[in-house]
């Protein structure tokens, strides 16, 4: 896939260099995105660890994703999501270690919503003091929360396209597709094996992106 992504962009660039304007995101961006091989994107576990989960006019959205970083000195500043719905109130759930000091558990306060320890959940990455080199790799749960509900024609069981976006300490962006189950009916989650993402966490959290 990465090599993939790559030649397309060498091509795109050929293409201009023989004389035809065609626009390129990388390079034409107002801010310039960040280069498709600067980051490996991918989700990880298996469908049911990547969920848009119902809450009765809000959703929580829970995405497994595994980062591999290709470029020097790289900080995040900001993690986005972009689902197929205009949403208007989103937030990213805040490090517990920030909101009291004391809990290390990321909660969306619902009471049929799962819980997750801290060293499950990759929001507290999104800190540009913290720089990674070139091969780092981040691994765990990206947790969101919108005040928009699952638009209808999304049933139970469906899955949901959408983009996750990356942004760096300079304000470029790296966006990725992903896809989400639709869980409606306060499904809890199904509980996995020990060694999953999913397994019982400890207690608490709330962020803004």
């Amino acid at each position: 896939m990465k090599d993939k992504t790559y030649d397309s962009l060498a091509v795109a660039r050929r293409i201009r260099a023989a004389g035809r304007p065609i626009f390129i995101a990388e390079d034409d961006a107002e801010v310039r995105g960040i280069p498709c091989d600067g980051l490996r994107v991918r989700q990880t576990g298996g469908v049911m660890e990547s969920q848009a989960i119902d809450c009765s006019g809000s959703t929580a959205f829970i995405l497994s994703l595994s980062i591999t970083i290709n470029l020097p000195k790289f900080g995040i500043s900001a993690f986005g999501l972009k689902p197929p719905w205009e949403s208007k109130f989103f937030y990213w759930l805040e490090d517990p270690l920030v909101i009291d000091g004391n809990s290390r558990s990321y909660r969306f306060g619902g009471r049929d919503l799962p819980e997750f320890d801290r060293g499950q959940v990759i929001n507290h990455c999104a800190d540009v003091r913290h720089v990674f080199s070139s091969g780092a790799s981040l691994k765990g749960l990206l947790l969101g929360f919108g005040f928009d509900s699952i638009p209808d024609e999304f049933r139970h069981g469906m899955m949901i396209p959408a983009f996750v976006i990356i942004y760096d300490q300079f304000g470029r962006e790296h966006r990725s597709p992903v896809e989400l189950q639709a869980v409606r009916n306060h499904t809890r989650p199904r509980v996995l094996r020990k060694s999953s993402l999913l397994d019982r966490p400890d207690s608490i959290a709330g962020r803004k992106a």
